[in-house]
C-alpha cells in the first residue's frame, strides 16, 4: 500500500521529517509499505505558487500516485474533503513521531488513529 506523509525540507540526504503543516509542507514522501521504497514528490502548492486551496491538487497528485492513506499531524476542511472524496484514508501522526520511517512503522503496526474529521 502507498501512503503519503508531508515532509519538511531535508537537512541532509535521507533526513525525512514529518511536517506539521499538510498543505504547506515542503514536499510529500510517498512510501510503499510492502517494498519499503520512498519517493519524494513536490507539493503542488509550491509548484503552482498558491497561497491557499492546494488540497484539490494534492488529492489529484495522490490519486495519480496510487496513494491509499495519508499520515499527518493536522489537516483543514478543504484538503480533508478532497482526500476523503477520493477514498484516501487519513491517519493522525502523534507529535512524538518525528521521521517518515517512524510514521510508516506505526501505521503498519496499526498504531495510528484514523481521522474522521478535519483537526486544524
Amino acid at each position: 500500500m502507498k501512503v503519503a506523509i508531508p515532509i519538511n525540507r531535508p537537512k541532509e540526504e535521507g533526513d525525512l521529517r514529518v511536517s506539521s503543516h499538510f498543505g504547506k509542507a515542503y514536499a510529500f514522501a510517498i512510501a510503499d509499505t510492502e517494498s519499503g521504497g520512498i519517493k519524494i514528490v513536490d507539493n503542488p502548492r509550491n509548484v503552482l505558487k498558491l497561497s491557499h486551496g492546494a488540497g484539490r491538487y494534492i488529492a489529484e497528485l495522490f490519486e495519480r500516485e496510487g496513494v491509499k492513506a495519508v499520515l499527518l499531524r493536522e489537516i483543514g476542511a478543504g484538503a480533508f474533503g478532497h482526500l476523503t472524496a477520493r477514498g484516501i484514508k487519513i491517519y493522525l501522526v502523534p507529535k512524538e513521531v518525528k521521521t517518515v520511517n517512524e510514521a510508516v512503522e506505526r501505521f503498519k503496526e496499526g498504531k495510528l488513529q484514523l481521522l474522521l474529521e478535519p483537526n486544524e
